[in-house]
């Protein structure tokens, strides 16, 4: 597991109160928050055939369906608190200033008034395009289009 123990324990402080992890009067205990928080970053932080939930169950030395609980139950926990961490800069801030004025500056002046752009999904194509065919294909082995979403303000 790679992460700062800093960074690990401030997210263990912001999740550790939520009821996902009360046993509700269960007679079966869960695993310790701390454990399942590493095992739900170990999952995640992988990506394609390096990680599987079997991987991480003899990692961790759980079940597979445990890697699955404690998984949905930290994400669970963590997208909870969403509105406290994910929040815009107001539109009259300096650092929306600065953005503009580098946005302006180094790409293309027309996205100066954005204030939102996100990477989206993949569009699969139904097979290779005639020109520069190549450049479609994706880390998933398919020939895809990539979509880009944009906020702007006039």
């Amino acid at each position: 597991l790679r992460v700062n123990p800093k960074i690990f324990n401030d997210v263990l402080d912001q999740i550790s109160d939520h009821p996902i992890f009360s046993s509700g009067g269960s007679q079966n205990c869960q695993l310790p928050i701390p454990i399942q928080l590493a095992i739900c970053l170990n999952y995640v932080g992988h990506y394609g055939n390096a990680i599987s939930p079997e991987y991480v169950a003899q990692w961790a030395g759980v079940s597979v369906g445990a890697v699955i609980n404690c998984t949905n139950h930290v994400m669970v926990a963590i997208l909870d608190q969403h509105d406290t961490f994910i929040q815009f800069t107001g539109l009259d801030s300096e650092d929306v200033a600065h953005a503009q004025v580098y946005t302006k500056n180094h790409s293309c002046p027309k996205w100066c008034n954005g204030i939102l752009a996100a990477d989206g999904s993949a569009f699969r194509l139904f097979a290779k395009p005639t020109m520069h065919g190549e450049t479609f294909f994706d880390r998933k082995s398919n020939y895809s289009l990539n979509c880009q979403a944009s906020i702007y303000i006039y």
